[in-house]
């Protein structure tokens, strides 16, 4: 397991793929590919606040500044989608095979 800093904090983020960033909120999502998990940090604050469990193998993720939400493409065949105000997977869409 690899050790990343965010800031003056250490935190251990098994296999982190990808990044989005939600500038109106100041947050940032990592994908970590090995845990099936988003961490979500403040990004101000330089801090993670929560993780969140997504589907097999998170490797990709988009943020909607509309709705506040991200999409997290899995390896699943599906697609999580987590409501930014309250870290927690409101809906899981199937998609093709590989999104």
């Amino acid at each position: 397991m690899r050790r990343e800093s965010v800031g003056r904090r250490a935190l251990s983020w098994p296999g982190p793929l990808a990044l989005a960033v939600n500038a109106d909120s100041k947050r940032v999502y990592v994908a970590n590919q090995y845990v099936d998990t988003i961490s979500v940090i403040d990004g101000l604050a330089n801090t993670a606040v929560a993780t969140v469990a997504v589907g097999a193998s998170p490797s990709s993720l988009a943020v909607s500044l509309d709705t506040g939400r991200i999409y997290v493409a899995t390896t699943d065949d599906a697609v999580s989608v987590i409501d930014g105000a309250t870290n927690s997977v409101v809906a899981t869409i199937g998609v093709a095979a590989n999104p």
